[in-house]
Parts: structure tokens; C-alpha cells; sequence
């Protein structure tokens, strides 16, 4: 996805996601704050990233997610309004 979206329509766009010929049992969503750091460590493989802010699924509580920094790789919770990028991945 290119462009930014507060919290609540990063979920969305993720969780409604049909990519090619994946559309089948398989979902996609928005990765945790785990799942997400381990994008960032392995970027440089993966490509496609841009060095802005990436949210995460994981909440510390209402009304904050997590989320990564992709040119310094700092998580920092985030007020949900806030908008950041998004990153798909899959589940298999």
C-alpha cells in the first residue's frame, strides 16, 4: 500500500486484502509489533519499504498502537488517529 492511514484503516485494509491469486483460506493482516520488527530487520531482503512509520496490530490499550520506524527501526506507540504506513503480510 502506498500511502498512509490512521490506525483503524490500516486493520481494515489488511483484513480486506486479496492479492493475485491469494485469495483463499489464507489472510491477510497486519503484522504484530514482533512481526513487524522482524520486516524491518530483514528490509534490505524483502524491499518495498519505505523509511517512515509502520503500524502494528499490538495495542498497549485505547487509544495507542504499536508501531516501527523504518529509518531509525525505534517502535513507538502512536495515538491511533495518527497515520502511518502499512505492510500486509500473510498468513500460511
Amino acid at each position: 500500500y502506498n500511502g498512509v492511514l490512521n490506525w483503524q484503516g490500516a486493520m481494515d485494509y489488511c483484513n480486506g486484502l486479496t492479492v493475485g491469486p491469494y485469495d483463499d483460506e489464507y489472510t491477510w493482516y497486519l503484522p504484530s509489533v514482533f512481526e513487524l520488527n522482524q520486516l524491518y530487520l530483514q528490509r534490505t531482503t524483502i524491499g518495498g519499504f519505505t523509511e517512515n512509520y509502520y503500524w502494528s496490530s499490538s495495542t498497549p490499550g485505547y487509544p495507542y498502537a504499536w508501531g516501527q520506524d523504518f529509518a531509525i527501526g525505534g517502535q513507538i506507540n502512536y495515538n491511533e488517529g495518527h497515520q502511518g504506513n502499512v505492510r500486509a503480510v500473510r498468513a500460511f
